[in-house]
C-alpha cells in the first residue's frame, strides 16, 4: 500500500525531509495526528543535533512521529523505544515502515533499530524503567500519550533518570491542563455513545503542561534551555489544518483541539547534567 518510489537514494539523502514529509501525508488519518509543523520540527531537532554514536530515543504513543523518529534510529544506527497501548496501531506503523524506510535502509534490520512494547508507559516492570534496566541514555524523548498531568509527569521522572547530558524533552499538547482525566476525550467516547458530556472540574484543570513540564526540568536538572524549535515558526502556514479543517472544528467543539496556547501545542527543551 505504501511501495511507492520515492526517488533514488542519492535524492532522498539530499532532502530527507521532503521524503519524510512525503510518507506522513500518506498515513490515514487516525495515525496522523500530529501537524506536519510538528513532525518537521522533530526532524529539525535531530538533524540540527550533535548526536552520540547509536543514540537512543524514547516516545509514548505511536503515530507519525514512529515515522521520523524510526528514520533516524535507522540512518544513525541507533535505536527508538515506542509505548503504546494499541498493538493494532503498532503493527500498522511497521507495515508502513517496512514499505517505506526499510526501501531505503536495505542494508539495516527494523527490528534491530525500533523496540516497541503494547503496553503501558508507566508500568514499572515494562514501561520507561525498563531503559535503566537495559542501560540505554537517551538523546530525545517524545511525549505524546494519554495528555493528562499524572501521566505526563509518570512518564518524565521515569525518562529523567535515563536523560544523557544534552538530551531533549519534547512534549505535544503542551497547551492541555488535565490534571487526572482527559475529559474531551471521554467526551468523544460518550458522544459516540449518544451520551450526555460530562462536565469539566476545577479540580481536573491545571497549569497547561509546557509551563508544569518546564519548572519539573528546571527542579530535576542544572542547567535547561528552552528551544526555540522551528513548529513555532511554521505552524501558522501548515496545510495540515486546511486539509483536515472539518475534523479539526469537530475536535475543537469537543475541546480536542486546544486552539488557545496553539504555539505551545509543540515544546522542546534541552537538558544537561
Amino acid at each position: 500500500m505504501f511501495d511507492f518510489y520515492f526517488g533514488t537514494k542519492e535524492e532522498i539523502e539530499r532532502d530527507p525531509a521532503l521524503y519524510l514529509i512525503t510518507i506522513k501525508r500518506m498515513l490515514p488519518r487516525w495515525c496522523n495526528s500530529i501537524p506536519d509543523s510538528e513532525y518537521l520540527a522533530l526532524h529539525d531537532l535531530l538533524s540540527s543535533s550533535d548526536l552520540p554514536g547509536r543514540p537512543v530515543f524514547l516516545e509514548t504513543g505511536s503515530g507519525a512521529s514512529s515515522i521520523v523518529l524510526a528514520y533516524w534510529a535507522l540512518s544513525t544506527g541507533g535505536e527508538l523505544f515506542s509505548w503504546d497501548i494499541d498493538g493494532a496501531k503498532l503493527a500498522f506503523l511497521r507495515s508502513v515502515m517496512n514499505d517505506t524506510l526499510m526501501r531505503h535502509f536495505t542494508e539495516r534490520n527494523l527490528f534491530s533499530h525500533w523496540r516497541y512494547t503494547a503496553f503501558s508507559s508507566t508500568s514499572d516492570h515494562a514501561g520507561i524503567p525498563i531503559l535503566s534496566e537495559l542501560g540505554k541514555e537517551v538523546s530525545l524523548c517524545f511525549f505524546d500519550s494519554e495528555h493528562t498531568l499524572d501521566t505526563l509527569m509518570r512518564e518524565l521522572k521515569g525518562a529523567s533518570d535515563v536523560i544523557g547530558d544534552g538530551g531533549i524533552v519534547a512534549i505535544d499538547d503542551g497547551n492541555y491542563a488535565y490534571l487526572h482525566e482527559n475529559t474531551a476525550y471521554v467526551n468523544v467516547v460518550r458522544r459516540k455513545q449518544g451520551l450526555p458530556p460530562i462536565p469539566e472540574s476545577a479540580a481536573n484543570t491545571g497549569r497547561p503542561f509546557w509551563v508544569e513540564v518546564g519548572e519539573y526540568l528546571k527542579e530535576r536538572f542544572p542547567r535547561v534551555e528552552y528551544i526555540d524549535d522551528s513548529y513555532k515558526k511554521t505552524y501558522q502556514s501548515d496545510i495540515f489544518w486546511s486539509y483536515f479543517r472539518s475534523d479539526r472544528a469537530t475536535m475543537a467543539s469537543l475541546a480536542m483541539e486546544k486552539t488557545e496556547q496553539l504555539d505551545h501545542r509543540f515544546d522542546a527543551w534541552r537538558v544537561f547534567r
